[in-house]
């Protein structure tokens, strides 16, 4: 609100008609303020006790205007209703009993009184010698709910059997009426008279008028005598206002804090009716209008704390902690200054749990996944140990807390695509030949930053595999010819002496049978072959063994498939050795390679594709590995190497490559590719 009045052109009030022709300002306008919350007392409880002073509670809720309950730090602490209250009932009766629990009613079977005690057998009844006793009933209700009363009840006399009796002991019969007290009666209690609405010309005032207790019990109005309730609205200030001065107040200042509880100034003067400030001795007569009133500001920032949060620790001494910041009840963020640092709830406490027990459970690292993608799982070694960490046997610990030895490793699904590399020169410098590129299956690890590959099985990759030979024509070669040998088939007997054979043929460039070679440089098509070696020779390191009662392993001549071959036996103390072949250069030129550096950016093709160390790589292809190899094991079954075999292999980088396996994936790019596998 503010105070709008017409004024003349020396500033002085001047009457509202002399400005008609002008628009009023207007003197209220809406503000919007953040909604308080206001504490809601519910009902007051029964008196706690049935006779004598007792307490009476309540429960007090925080609301706002909406009447839904909120958070009880919305509503002022310090306007908080009371919770509890004295009450009075009736005086206690000296020779008054407390029976528990309501006896049942009284049922007249057969001309005999039942009557059904509710605790024990002799709570009901007043014993008098030769078997005959009082029996009493429950008390009846109050003949009055307020200001004193009487309750009845039954007393009878019955004998053993439960039958009506008429020589019961009158001295000792319990009181058939007593005096009650349902406390006072609600009487019309009123307040003081609130303000007058005019300070002259007839007014109204008003004041609370309602009906309770003195103990602050209300009731509805019917329940005190209407007739004599008290007027709660009456006239005030009646007297004519006097027409030369008068009290003129301007508008109300803010408030004097910005939150918590303050005041509020305005300035009263008493103008004359010409509008002149006069002396306020002319306006004496009149009530003058406040110059101060309460007000509020916005909530104060106070510390808010969080909940505890879990003991740091399942067993011992530990730490608890929670959050604790400075709240100021609206949205806008609060810096914890506003609040003050001397009332800041602590952030932890210590918490005490039961002692831990001796033996544990310790855990070693997580090994790294085998995969990068798809379904996978990792491990790790758990084992019990003692308060010196000392290994010992898992009974000592508790097995329902023993942690995991293996989990999922959460990979994200494979994906496979086709990786090609560049084609090779021509196999022929002239004529028809072909060349040939690198077709792989590659996965796709799409959790990095950058695409990896590796080699998988094709049938992985989506569509048709590209063709990774072709051929190539470079143009007629000129005509010439030349003896070509074939390689020398099988000796004819597998011991002793016996021919081998091969293919001898003239041929010009382009294959063709040719009558142009010499006959004197044709080599020789036939030899003889000579096996020095006896002719029954054993079939296998075993039969070395058990034939020749051979230990020791070494070099030893086998038949194998009608052929002779030397073949290196391990393991001839065991019942079965094994067969494998000696490699000529040994380990110096058979080895296996992954190579392990991986270009950052897979896409350029740095020095013209040679593997450098000092590129931008990194090193951290997981299944990179180089091994050396002095001897390979022969499957004699199939005649193939078993390539997983290494027992004559060193791994000197990373991990154990197998026997004619090698790749890497320095680059993506269509550049020369290295892959190194020497087999000699």
């Amino acid at each position: 609100m503010r105070y709008v009045s017409c004024r003349d052109d020396q500033g002085s009030v001047a009457d509202e008609s002399a400005c008609f022709h002008l628009p009023k300002p207007s003197a209220t306008e809406m503000c919007t303020v953040t909604p308080c919350g206001q504490w809601k007392p519910l009902e007051w409880s029964s008196c706690s006790v049935t006779c004598g002073q007792g307490k009476a509670t309540r429960q007090v809720i925080c609301i706002n205007y909406s009447d839904q309950l909120v958070d009880r730090s919305e509503c002022d602490p310090d306007d908080l209703p009371a919770t509890e209250q004295d009450c009075s009932m009736s005086p206690c009766h000296p020779n008054s009993h407390d029976y528990g629990r309501p006896i049942h009613p009284f049922l007249y079977p057969d001309h005999r009184l039942k009557l059904h005690p509710g605790g024990s057998p002799n709570r009901n009844r007043a014993h008098i010698p030769g078997g005959n006793q009082w029996r009493i009933g429950p008390w009846g209700a109050c003949s009055s709910t307020c200001a004193g009363g009487f309750q009845r009840r039954v007393v009878v006399c019955q004998d053993e059997n439960g039958y009506t009796a008429n020589n019961c002991d009158e001295k000792s019969k319990p009181m058939e009426q007593r005096s009650c007290e349902s406390g006072p009666c609600p009487q019309w209690a009123y307040g003081n008279w609130g303000e007058c609405t005019k300070p002259c010309g007839a007014g109204t005032r008003t004041r609370l008028v309602v009906c309770q207790r003195p103990n602050g019990e209300r009731f509805t109005d019917l329940s005190c005598e209407i007739l004599d309730k008290p007027p709660d609205r009456e006239q005030c200030n009646v007297q004519d206002c006097p027409r030369d001065a008068a009290w003129s107040a301007g508008p109300w200042s803010s408030c004097s804090v910005s939150c918590g509880r303050g005041q509020k100034h305005r300035s009263v003067y008493c103008l004359s009716k010409e509008g002149r400030h006069v002396e306020e001795d002319y306006c004496k007569h009149l009530a003058k209008p406040n110059v101060q009133k309460k007000c509020r500001g916005g909530r104060c920032p106070k510390w808010k704390a969080g909940d505890w949060g879990q003991c740091s620790v399942s067993c011992g001494q530990g730490v608890q902690r929670r959050t604790v910041r400075c709240h100021s009840g609206t949205p806008k963020a609060t810096e914890e200054a506003e609040c003050d640092p001397a009332g800041r709830p602590p952030p932890q406490r210590d918490c005490h749990l039961p002692e831990c027990p001796t033996h544990r459970w310790a855990a070693g690292e997580w090994q790294a996944c085998m995969k990068t993608c798809g379904e996978a799982s990792r491990y790790r070694k758990v084992v019990c140990v003692d308060e010196n960490k000392q290994l010992q046997n898992s009974g000592y610990c508790d097995a329902s807390k023993r942690p995991p030895e293996i989990e999922s490793c959460g990979l994200p699904p494979c994906e496979y695509v086709w990786i090609t590399g560049e084609w090779s020169e021509c196999s022929v410098t002239c004529g028809k030949g072909y060349r040939q590129r690198l077709v792989s299956c590659s996965e796709i690890y799409t959790g990095k930053d950058h695409y990896e590959y590796g080699y998988q099985n094709t049938v992985n990759c989506p569509g048709t595999q590209p063709p990774n030979i072709q051929p190539c024509y470079l143009g007629e070669c000129p005509v010439s010819a030349s003896w070509r040998v074939g390689n020398w088939g099988s000796c004819s007997v597998t011991c002793g002496v016996g021919v081998m054979h091969r293919s001898v043929q003239c041929l010009t460039n382009d294959d063709q049978v040719s009558s142009l070679c010499h006959a004197d440089l044709k080599p020789e098509e036939r030899r003889t072959c000579h096996n020095v070696h006896d002719c029954e020779l054993p079939r296998s390191c075993k039969d070395v063994k058990n034939l020749k009662g051979v230990t020791e392993d070494g070099e030893y001549f086998l038949q194998v498939k009608g052929k002779t071959l030397k073949v290196y036996c391990s393991g001839m103390q065991t019942d079965s050795p094994k067969e494998y072949v000696t490699l000529v250069n040994g380990d110096a030129e058979n080895f296996s390679e992954v190579y392990g550096y991986r270009l950052h950016n897979p896409t350029e093709c740095p020095y013209n594709g040679s593997r450098r160390e000092d590129c931008q790589c990194r090193k951290d292809y997981t299944a990179a590995g180089f091994s050396t190899f002095s001897k390979v094991r022969l499957d004699l079954n199939t005649m193939q190497i078993i390539t997983t075999d290494l027992q004559f292999a060193q791994t000197h980088d990373g991990r154990p490559v197998p026997y004619a396996t090698a790749g890497d994936c320095y680059s993506a790019a269509k550049c020369p590719q290295v892959f190194d596998n020497s087999i000699s």
